[in-house]
């Protein structure tokens, strides 16, 4: 049986290979209260009842979960059991699930609920319960306490907190700054204001990393670039130890970077960089209207040069669904990436409404019509109807399966070779040759995809 830990923290990832690097954050900033907390991982996998019954074993006092797009379901049956098999253990939900005005759902589940970032809320309330207190009030309603951002030299960095495993067989994250200076409807970052870390207290820690055994760094900033300066210091921290040894994965702002950046993006050597690139849409009103620059020259001048020029690993995404884009203008945005600049991954996306961004609040946009279900998908919206949007969703699932995942790159050579029209409807119509054949575009091995365009390539040239 394990010991008794007072202070649960329940993570619940994506898959195994992911590490929770809130959960590490969380238990790194309880300060004395450290030795009387455990973190629990588990994946998306994971039975509720077993994970209850993790929960259950420690008799803990305080049980945190951290809700995301992936493991909401699971997180609420998990804590409801815990609820029902572990009375006396307080519940505290918190993570980009949780936001302000949207507790309804999840009335009877947790006993407090932390909106925003979460070091210091959390860790006053576990002070709280340890100290004898109750955290819903008289008439059983859970408490909601706004956490408020951080300040980064405050902040206790988790990096020890990774173990000898996670370093050398999971994804390991790390962090240089918080929040967003861009206003996107659809995002959730852009609620906190932009901070970053002081680079030489991160240069120690990953140094520590690196001599423990970490093989790639991959940052969760939101925004990498959005001060140059600061962006330009962390990356002279790789350039300046190991250039190209490690794999660095950055989610960077495509707009018009600046001579000192040029030059310390160019000098990593190829393939070192891994960027994601959010474009979202090449339509100028629309990129307005989400809040995104609607200077589209200088978003492809941006994506231009860290393909040519950086010699990065670009992962471009592209959002269908955006507010005032019909599938015309779409096709002819996706278009022109592949035509111009083919990036080594263009990831297509549906719009989603996430619960607290600009988007989702009532009044904002209301001709988008979203599941009520994470992760809250676009079902139709005044330009493009239910049967549209699915016909794009097996377009995406299409171009997923045959060109981001690198299996087939003769038959993507032979397609862009003979496809005189337009990428965007060559891909749609081996989307619906396979549904055709198959009624789906899932569980289907390489062999039968192969099959299907060896076919599809056969009829386009006679």
């Amino acid at each position: 049986m394990p010991g008794k830990s007072d202070i649960v923290i329940v993570a619940i990832n994506a898959r195994y290979s992911h590490c929770a690097f809130g959960a590490r954050t969380l238990m790194a900033n309880l300060g004395p209260m450290q030795k009387r907390a455990e973190i629990i991982e588990a994946d998306a996998d994971v039975q509720p009842f077993q994970l209850a019954a993790a929960v259950a074993a420690r008799r803990p006092q305080i049980a945190g979960f951290s809700v995301y797009l992936w493991n909401a379901a699971r997180v609420r049956e998990t804590a409801l059991i815990v609820r029902r098999v572990s009375p006396r253990t307080q519940i505290v939900l918190g993570g980009p699930e949780i936001v302000p005005g949207d507790h309804a759902r999840w009335d009877g589940v947790a006993d407090a609920r932390v909106t925003g970032e979460g070091e210091s809320a959390f860790r006053a309330l576990c002070a709280e319960v340890l100290s004898g207190g109750t955290l819903c009030g008289t008439d059983g309603a859970a408490r909601t306490v706004c956490g408020a951002p951080e300040e980064p030299q405050g902040v206790a960095l988790p990096y020890s907190l990774y173990t000898a495993d996670d370093l050398a067989r999971r994804t390991v994250y790390v962090e240089s700054s918080r929040g967003c200076p861009c206003g996107c409807v659809y995002c959730t970052s852009g609620r906190t204001p932009f901070r970053s870390f002081d680079p030489a207290r991160l240069a120690e820690a990953f140094d520590s990393l690196i001599v423990r055994g970490a093989r790639a760094f991959r940052f969760l900033d939101r925004s990498f670039n959005a001060d140059e300066n600061h962006a330009c210091a962390m990356l002279d921290l790789f350039l300046a130890r190991h250039p190209g040894r490690y794999p660095i994965h950055l989610e960077i702002l495509p707009r018009r970077f600046g001579d000192r950046l040029r030059q310390t993006l160019a000098a990593f050597p190829p393939g070192t960089l891994h960027l994601e690139v959010g474009v979202q849409t090449l339509n100028p009103a629309v990129a307005h209207r989400i809040g995104r620059s609607p200077d589209i020259e200088r978003v492809i001048d941006a994506l231009a040069f860290l393909i040519r020029e950086a010699r990065a690993t670009v992962h471009a995404d592209l959002i269908f669904g955006l507010p005032g884009e019909d599938e015309a203008s779409f096709a002819a945005g996706f278009d022109r990436l592949v035509r111009e600049l083919d990036p080594p991954e263009l990831q297509v996306n549906l719009l989603k409404g996430l619960p607290g961004t600009p988007l989702a609040a009532p009044g904002f946009a209301p001709e988008l019509v979203f599941s009520p279900n994470p992760p809250y998908e676009l079902l139709c919206s005044d330009v493009l109807d239910f049967n549209t949007v699915v016909r794009m969703q097996d377009f995406a699932r299409c171009w997923d399966l045959v060109h981001n995942r690198g299996r087939f790159p003769d038959a993507v050579r032979a397609i862009r070779a003979r496809d005189t029209t337009s990428p965007y409807a060559c891909y749609r119509a081996l989307s619906e040759r396979i549904l055709a054949a198959e009624g789906r575009l899932y569980a289907l091995g390489a062999r039968k995809i192969g099959e299907h365009l060896d076919a599809f390539l056969h009829e386009r040239t006679r």
